[in-house]
């Protein structure tokens, strides 16, 4: 499964918080990706019943995580330090913690104006698909790779890439990886209380189907923004994405 993982962590950092805080996400990315594709390889199985929505709502969250420790790397290596603590408690609940609200979704909180003069810095959010991640970071990255994409030979398994919309991607991304949280935490939680509700095979396998569209296209796209910490080239970048992708068939 190292198609996603490379995608998501980039090339090999040196030694350090990088390769501590990367190299561990990596390999739960690993775990959970390998896990995900066999569960959409096969039919019959009644263990994704049971673990198919917590191995893609981990696997989605991971690989969020991946992606802004290479984009922001102070908030996750920062993360990676303070978990090192002897005083860290794993049963209390650091304020610090990594949140799906906030560091993946902008929280309620954030402004909705991309440039305002009075924006206060603690408004402006740095969560993976805010506004301004999306005008800084993603839209440019899009066109490059789009761009890139049309100036190689065509290829069939490359097309979902090359019909992206810059304007339009992160806005349409933002609402289906939302969506699919949601329905995964219910799988995880089990918040059925009927059993006409309970998830069946299908279901769970479009979910996981949509968390390895979600997760490979932004590790895609994150190999094209300059600044990201760790960045394959496009040539490789173009190689994981397809081993991953085929790797689900």
């Amino acid at each position: 499964m190292s198609g996603l993982k490379s995608l998501l962590c980039g090339s090999e950092p040196p030694n350090g918080i990088a390769k501590k805080a990367l190299g561990q996400l990596g390999l739960s990315i690993d775990t959970f990706a390998g896990k995900t594709a066999n569960y959409l390889r096969t039919s019959g199985n009644p263990e994704i019943l049971h673990f198919g929505s917590y191995c893609g709502r981990v696997l989605l969250e991971n690989s969020c995580a991946a992606i802004l420790g290479r984009l922001d790397p102070f908030r996750i290596f920062y993360l990676s330090e303070f978990q090192d603590q002897s005083a860290y408690e794993v049963g209390k609940k650091a304020h610090s913690s990594f949140s799906w609200c906030g560091d993946v979704l902008p929280d309620t909180n954030s402004s909705p104006q991309l440039w305002n003069i009075d924006n206060h810095p603690a408004k402006i959010s740095r969560a993976l698909l805010s506004i301004h991640y999306e005008h800084i970071y993603w839209k440019p990255a899009i066109e490059a790779a789009i761009d890139y994409l049309s100036s190689s030979d065509p290829n069939p398994d490359l097309s979902e890439l090359t019909i992206v919309d810059s304007e339009k991607y992160i806005t349409q991304t933002k609402g289906k990886i939302s969506q699919v949280y949601s329905s995964l935490s219910k799988g995880v939680h089990w918040e059925f209380f009927t059993t006409s509700l309970v998830y069946d095979e299908t279901t769970i396998q479009s979910d996981l189907q949509d968390v390895c569209t979600i997760t490979s296209q932004l590790g895609f796209f994150s190999n094209f923004i300059p600044t990201a910490f760790s960045a394959l080239k496009p040539q490789d970048a173009v190689l994981e994405y397809l081993e991953f992708r085929r790797s689900l068939a």
